[in-house]
C-alpha cells in the first residue's frame, strides 16, 4: 500500500460581512488604474478656463516694461553735462573778443580821432598865425613846432585807438565771463530738473510695475486654485480606495474551515487496536464477574496485546 502524508489546510480570508466590500474595492481600483490620464489642459478646456499654468505679465508690467526700455539716459542731463563739459573746455580769445565786442566801438574810436586831428588843426592854424605875426612863418622853428605837432597828434591818435580797442576788448570779456556763468547756472538748472523729471518717471515706472506685479500674483492664486483643484480630482478616487482598504485592512481575517488529509491505518496498527478492546472487554468481565467496581483502564499497547494472548494459549 502507498504511503500517503498528513496535510493540513487551513483556509484564511475576510469575514462574510466583509468580503464583498473588499471585492468592491479591488473592483474600484482596477477600474480608477484602468481610467486614461486626463491633461490639466484637457480639464481646463472642459470647465471653460485657459488651461495656463503660470500668469502673464499684465498690462501695467507691460507698460512698465516698455517705459523702462524707452527711458534711456535721461536727455536733459546728457544735455547739461555736455553743456558744461564745453564751457569747461572754452576760455576767451580773440574769437571770442571779435564776438562779443561792440561792432560799433570802432566807430566811436573814429569820432575821437577825427575830434583830435581837429583839435590839432586848429592848434597848428593858430601856431602859424603867431609865427607869421612874429615874422618867423616858414622859418625853422615853424618847421619844428609844426613837426611836433604832427607827431603829437599821432600819438594821440594811436592812443585814442589802443585804449578804445582796449576798452573794447574788456567789456567784451565781462561780458563773455557773464555769459559763461549764466550757461553754467542754466546747465546745473536743467540738470537738476532733468533728474527730476527722471526720478518721476523711474517712480511712475516702479509703480506701475507694483500694481502689475500684484495683478499678476492674484492671477497667479487663481491658476494655482484651479491647479490644486484638477489634482484633488484626479487624486480623489485614489484617496476613497485607499480610505477604503485602510478600514478593510483593520478588520482580522477570519479561519473558514480546515481539510485534513489521514493515510489509512496499517495491519499492525488494526491488529493492536483489536487486541486492546478484547483486552479492554476480558477486564471489564472480570470485575463484573466478581462483583467489583469497574475503573476506567488505560489503553493498551502491542505489549500488553501480546501478554493477553499468550495467557489465553
Amino acid at each position: 500500500m502507498a504511503d500517503n502524508t498528513t496535510t493540513y489546510t487551513n483556509i484564511q480570508g475576510f469575514a462574510p460581512q466583509i468580503a464583498p466590500y473588499a471585492e468592491a474595492n479591488l473592483g474600484a481600483a482596477q477600474a480608477a488604474v484602468a481610467t486614461p490620464y486626463k491633461s490639466y489642459a484637457d480639464y481646463a478646456k472642459e470647465r471653460g478656463l485657459t488651461g495656463d499654468q503660470v500668469q502673464q505679465f499684465t498690462g501695467l508690467q507691460n507698460k512698465a516694461f516698455t517705459g523702462a526700455e524707452n527711458i534711456g539716459q535721461d536727455p536733459y542731463s546728457v544735455a547739461a553735462a555736455q553743456g558744461l563739459q564745453s564751457l569747461a573746455g572754452s576760455s576767451f580769445g580773440q574769437q571770442q573778443a571779435d564776438q562779443y565786442m561792440s561792432p560799433y566801438m570802432q566807430s566811436v574810436v573814429d569820432i575821437q580821432k577825427r575830434e583830435a586831428q581837429r583839435q590839432s588843426g586848429i592848434q597848428g592854424t593858430q601856431q602859424q598865425a603867431q609865427a607869421a605875426q612874429a615874422g618867423a612863418f616858414g622859418g625853422g622853428r615853424d618847421a619844428i613846432m609844426r613837426a611836433e605837432r604832427e607827431r603829437n597828434l599821432g600819438q594821440q591818435m594811436g592812443d585814442i585807438q589802443s585804449m578804445g580797442s582796449q576798452a573794447a576788448f574788456q567789456q567784451a570779456q565781462q561780458q563773455y565771463n557773464a555769459d559763461q556763468n549764466r550757461a553754467g547756472q542754466s546747465y546745473a538748472t536743467l540738470g537738476s530738473q532733468g533728474q527730476n523729471l527722471y526720478g518721476q518717471t523711474t517712480g511712475n515706472l516702479n509703480m506701475q510695475n507694483l500694481f502689475g506685479t500684484q495683478q499678476q500674483q492674484q492671477g497667479q492664486n487663481m491658476l494655482d486654485v484651479s491647479q490644486q483643484n484638477y489634482a484633488a480630482e484626479q487624486n480623489y478616487p485614489y484617496k476613497q480606495i485607499g480610505f477604503m482598504a485602510d478600514i478593510i485592512n483593520r478588520n482580522p481575517v477570519s479561519n473558514l474551515g480546515s481539510t485534513i488529509t489521514q493515510p489509512p491505518p496499517s495491519l499492525i496498527s488494526q491488529l493492536a487496536g483489536a487486541g486492546t478492546a478484547a483486552y479492554g472487554m476480558y477486564q471489564m468481565g472480570q470485575k463484573k464477574a466478581e462483583g467489583g467496581p469497574i475503573h476506567e483502564q488505560r489503553g493498551a499497547g502491542l505489549n500488553d496485546l501480546a501478554m493477553y494472548q499468550m495467557s489465553r494459549g
